[in-house]
Order: structure tokens, then C-alpha cells, then sequence
């Protein structure tokens, strides 16, 4: 059986959702357990310190509003790229 093209890129969509899931969880889980890559995220301003954490992780380290602020907007770009396509498939129908 052969697929649409509207079924193809709603699978293309559900793998991408996976993959940038999958390593957005293992990469933030690699960062907050060794010392090294913690140190590296905090030097770049990935993860906050001290006084500035909203959402505390280890020894003081965490989410401030700044990495908040980010994270809510790839969530947000990901959400219109997903409705996009949706829309996209629509009008090839």
C-alpha cells in the first residue's frame, strides 16, 4: 500500500517530535549528572545559579526565567510548525 503525501509528513512530523524530545531529555540529563558539562552549562548561561534559579535541579543549579523563556518558545515554534503542516496537508487534499 502506498501512503499519501499527507500521511508521510504527519509521520515525518511525529519522528521529529520524537527525536528533539529524546534528545532534548538525554542531553539535560547528561548536563545536570556529571560535574563538568554542569560547570559548561553554567559558563554559557544554560542552566542558572545561585539567586537567580526558578526551577531548582542540583546543588543550586536550575532553570532561571531567562532559560524558561527559551524553552517555552521552542515549545511554542514546535506547536506552529506542527499546525503549519497540519494545515499544509489540508490544502494538498
Amino acid at each position: 500500500m502506498t501512503q499519501s503525501a499527507a500521511q508521510n509528513e504527519d509521520d515525518l512530523l511525529t519522528l521529529m517530535f520524537m527525536l528533539c524530545g529524546g534528545a532534548a531529555t538525554g542531553m539535560f540529563s547528561f548536563g545536570v549528572l556529571f560535574n563538568p558539562v554542569r560547570e559548561w552549562m553554567v559558563q554559557y548561561h544554560l542552566l542558572a545559579t545561585d539567586d537567580q534559579v526558578v526551577i531548582p535541579f542540583v546543588d543550586g543549579i536550575g532553570f532561571g526565567w531567562a532559560q524558561i523563556l527559551v524553552a517555552l518558545g521552542l515549545v511554542i515554534a514546535l506547536v506552529v510548525m506542527s499546525v503549519w503542516f497540519r494545515r499544509r496537508a489540508r490544502e494538498r487534499v
